[in-house]
């Protein structure tokens, strides 16, 4: 097997940066171990962490959704696109466990601004992580259901175009925190490279989410992540104007929208893999329309972004 090299829990930050230095310099084809810090910097231990009002637990931490990073790969050139093989995630790596939380005005079923509803009471749950499953225990202590770990990425991304971006933060050009399931083990991710070397930067793993992540708090852990790089020079890449996710089953667009709306990240990923079957499969662009009507799929990550794929098998199938 080959060697990894390892970038440390201690290299967190919270930017995408074309100008951070490089914490580690690899090469195409080797694998990197991330060890990463859950998003809230390991302020939330016990059940009795409890903030009110997200934004106190966002100074106090220095920001949100630690990167561990950024990597410089070799020979990576604006133009280029980065693959990042997912081979492995293993959720609570340190302490076992993770943790859940409901703060006010954060998540899509509550709002603090402008709303006569009164803020919901901030509630903690610390969730042991054991034999691929997450432990949830009722509120009174009752009931405790069995959930199966699905470990996945929720902030990867490379540096900017343009300035810097915070790691909460999502755009096209670089992808960010997307919170999308499917970024998990066996897929890879494909981003534009807009600086020399890309500059890799990922974080902020969950154990387990639903779609939507309603609350704004997933099952929120410290993992070690092992991925593989490599580069697609230009003119190889499926990659057009939105990042991508690819598995032995799907081809999709990822959609970090940011601040808009799922709608618009609909029509966005869906005419963009409309475009990418004309492009490099050789559809018609209104029987690529057509047929995404019928076959597509969506998964949605956060409430401001989405995964919209649709199976290889309709890609390469006869004609």
């Amino acid at each position: 097997m080959d060697q990894m090299k390892t970038v440390p829990l201690q290299t967190r930050q919270f930017l995408f940066d074309k100008e951070a230095p490089a914490v580690l310099r690899v090469s195409p084809g080797e694998r990197i171990r991330f060890e990463t810090e859950d998003a809230d910097v390991s302020l939330i231990r016990t059940e009795n962490d409890l903030y009110q009002d997200f934004s106190v637990l966002y100074e106090k931490g220095g920001g949100t959704n630690p990167l561990s990073g950024p990597v410089y790969i070799e020979g990576a050139k604006p133009g280029d696109t980065l693959a990042v093989e997912i081979l492995r995630i293993e959720p609570g790596y340190w302490r076992g466990e993770g943790y859940t939380a409901i703060f006010s005005g954060l998540g899509a079923l509550q709002n603090a601004a402008g709303s006569l509803q009164p803020p919901l009471e901030p509630r903690t749950k610390i969730c042991r992580i054991a034999d691929g499953f997450v432990h949830f225990k009722s509120h009174d202590k009752k009931r405790e259901i069995k959930i199966p770990t699905s470990p996945f990425i929720g902030t990867i991304g490379v540096a900017p175009k343009e300035d810097r971006c915070s790691s909460g933060k999502m755009g096209r050009d670089f992808c960010g925190n997307i919170d999308i399931s499917a970024v998990k083990a066996g897929s890879t991710v494909l981003l534009p490279v807009n600086v020399e070397g890309a500059l890799l930067s990922l974080g902020d793993v969950h154990a387990c989410q639903g779609d939507g992540e309603i609350t704004g708090c997933a099952l929120e852990c410290q993992a070690v992540v092992e991925v593989r790089v490599n580069i697609l020079p230009r003119g190889r890449s499926t990659c057009e104007s939105w990042p991508q996710l690819l598995d032995e089953t799907y081809l999709g667009v990822l959609v970090p929208l940011g601040a808009q709306n799922l709608t618009m990240a609909m029509q966005y990923g869906y005419a963009e893999l409309a475009r990418v079957m004309e492009k490099h499969f050789g559809f018609d662009l209104l029987d690529a329309y057509q047929l995404l009507n019928l076959v597509g799929e969506i998964r949605v990550g956060s409430e401001f972004s989405c995964l919209c794929r649709i199976a290889r098998a309709y890609l390469t199938e006869e004609k």
